[in-house]
């Protein structure tokens, strides 16, 4: 759960200081993620497609 967190954090919420999400920032994203791409890194790949 915390992982989670962590990733929505980092990859799916605009900072307001920054800008941009921190793994943008970071170099890590080319764009910011939205909610559905999160959780379907949790589906197994055979329930995603």
């Amino acid at each position: 759960m915390v992982a989670l967190h962590y990733m929505c954090y980092n990859f799916c919420r605009v900072h307001q200081t920054l800008r941009i999400t921190p793994a943008l920032e970071a170099g890590l994203s080319d764009h910011i993620w939205s909610i559905e791409e999160l959780v379907t890194l949790l589906l197994p790949k055979r329930l995603a497609a």
